[in-house]
Parts: C-alpha cells; sequence; structure tokens
C-alpha cells in the first residue's frame, strides 16, 4: 500500500459556490411568490450558507438542511425512497436524514461537491427552488 492509497483527492464546495446556489434560490422563491428556507452543503453535507426568505415557515429551517445533508449523503435527490425505507432512515438517523422532496446532489465533472435542500412551500414548489439554485451553480461551473 502506498501513501497515496491512504487519502482522497476530490473537490469541495465553497461558500462563493453556495451563495451563487443560494442567490438563485432566493430569486426563484420571490418569482414564484413562495418564501423559503434554503441551505447548501458542501460533499460532507456540512452547512455552508442558508438563508430564510421573509415569511418562510420556521419551522421548515431544520427540514432545508436535513433535505441538502440527505442529498449529499445518498448522492441522488430526495423524496424518492420508499416510505418503509425513509422512515427507517429518519428513526435510526434521529431526524437527520429525511425523506421529503426538494434536495438535490450538486454533481459537477461526475463528483459530488455538494447538495442543496429547501423547505416551508409545496414539494413542488421547493422542487423548483433547489433545482434553480442548482442550475445556477452548474452554469457558473461551466
Amino acid at each position: 500500500m502506498t501513501k497515496h492509497d491512504l487519502t482522497q483527492n476530490r473537490q469541495q464546495l465553497t461558500y462563493a459556490g453556495a451563495a451563487i446556489a443560494i442567490e438563485a434560490a432566493v430569486a426563484k422563491s420571490r418569482e414564484i411568490s413562495a418564501p423559503e428556507c434554503i441551505a447548501v452543503v458542501d460533499a460532507g453535507g456540512n452547512l455552508l450558507a442558508f438563508a430564510r426568505v421573509e415569511g418562510a415557515a420556521v419551522l421548515a429551517v431544520e427540514p432545508a438542511i436535513a433535505k441538502a445533508a440527505t442529498s449529499a449523503s445518498i448522492g441522488a435527490p430526495t423524496g424518492s425512497i420508499p416510505f418503509e425505507f425513509g422512515a427507517n432512515l429518519g428513526f435510526a438517523s434521529q431526524g437527520g436524514l429525511v425523506n421529503l422532496g426538494g434536495g438535490f446532489p450538486i454533481i459537477h465533472n461526475g463528483q459530488l461537491v455538494g447538495a442543496i435542500g429547501v423547505g416551508s412551500g409545496t414539494t413542488e414548489q421547493d422542487v423548483a427552488v433547489a433545482q434553480a439554485g442548482r442550475d445556477a451553480l452548474l452554469a457558473a461551473l461551466g
């Protein structure tokens, strides 16, 4: 075994990247008149940036963060896990992982660099706002 086998070389989302996603998501939230809580995490699920648009439900703060962390953990959008598995994940992680729509991984050059989670609106609104944030960041990354 070499020293190289003991470490990983991976990209991580930065605050500057997270800010781009937040700005675009906030703009979409306002455009569709759906005040939202928006969280962006790095690939490890660590919070990088958060915004709560005026009028968004205060109780949606933690679910938005959990959606982002869940999406980073599983490398896939949230809300598509069969119910019985989703409920078990939530229980096993003490609410850290959720199966609610509105979380999307941010994948650049085939590598997970972070995730975005949105909550406070309907599932459709949460998804639209999260996609807007993710898409703006991916466009900026080129």
